[in-house]
């Protein structure tokens, strides 16, 4: 088993960085993590039909009462955030809509890309994956 260690840095926003560190982390103790076969399949267009339908949902719900604030939070999930997924598809996740969750752009990327990803580059496809957060 590889412990895999990921960080909150100074620029995350705490609440996001710990919503998406508490899911790995409960993945981690029930041991459902390990490191995927790479390049890990991943079909872009369920992140791009994800993405619209929380679109469609705030144009929906806000759109005639307050537009201003639908035209804010549109541009704050077009521009600031991704669909993240949330169990990690190179930990062993689902590319599925049940599994995305907007995230942070910064957040996202530094936690899979910068964080994770080279510490299980070299492992073995299958390898048991612990996550420890450290969030001071």
């Amino acid at each position: 088993m590889k412990t895999v260690t990921i960080e909150r840095k100074s620029f995350m926003p705490r609440a996001e960085f710990r919503r998406k560190a508490n899911a790995l982390k409960q993945l981690s103790d029930e041991e459902k993590l390990y490191k995927a076969t790479n390049p890990v399949q991943r079909d872009s267009s369920v992140t791009k039909e994800y993405r619209q339908e929380v679109i469609d949902r705030i144009w929906k719900q806000f759109h005639e009462r307050n537009p201003e604030f639908a035209d804010k939070l549109i541009e704050r999930v077009t521009k600031r955030m991704q669909p993240d997924h949330v169990w990690e598809l190179q930990l062993g996740g689902p590319d599925d809509k049940s599994n995305l969750r907007f995230l942070d752009s910064r957040t996202n990327e530094d936690i899979g890309i910068r964080q994770i990803r080279p510490q299980i580059a070299r492992l073995p496809d299958g390898t048991p994956i612990r996550i420890e957060v450290i969030d001071e």
